[in-house]
């Protein structure tokens, strides 16, 4: 029988720590404007984990209701960028790659809303790259980034 792949990670301070116990089922790199915003970086990968197995084992992020459709999960003490919660996406849980114990471990699928990419921000990869959302996924979010 195979090994189960286990991925965790947690915020800055500690205080929140999180496990999945299955791979990603994918990983974007977002360029749009709120993900730069939340997390203060010039863009925010996601690895998109199945809820089914996925869990909070140290604490709960804090939510932030981002706009109609999504919530952006933090360490409610300091402050770090943990989640990403999309009503249309709910059997997932979309951690900040940034925050797991080992992100060399993951690789982006792609990138999305690239129209909002900063001119002077280039990443070198062969990764596809989409406007704005990934045909890949469905999702409510495109109306509310388009500027």
């Amino acid at each position: 029988m195979p090994a189960t792949e286990v991925f965790e990670g947690g915020c800055l301070c500690g205080a929140i720590r999180y496990r999945a116990s299955a791979a990603p089922l994918r990983v974007v790199i977002c360029h749009c404007p709120m993900c730069r915003r939340h997390s203060g970086a010039t863009a925010l990968a996601f690895a998109h984990f199945p809820a089914d197995a996925f869990a909070w084992i140290g604490g709960k992020p804090s939510r932030y209701r981002s706009s109609e459709y999504a919530e952006r999960g933090f360490c409610p003490r300091r402050g770090s960028t943990l989640s990403m919660h999309e009503e249309v996406l709910s059997e997932r849980v979309q951690v900040a790659v940034g925050s797991l114990d080992a992100p060399e471990r993951v690789r982006p699928d792609d990138h999305v809303w690239t129209q909002h990419q900063l001119p002077w921000f280039e990443i070198a990869d062969d990764r596809p790259r989409f406007r704005q959302s990934s045909s890949a996924v469905a999702s409510k979010a495109s109306a509310l980034r388009e500027t």
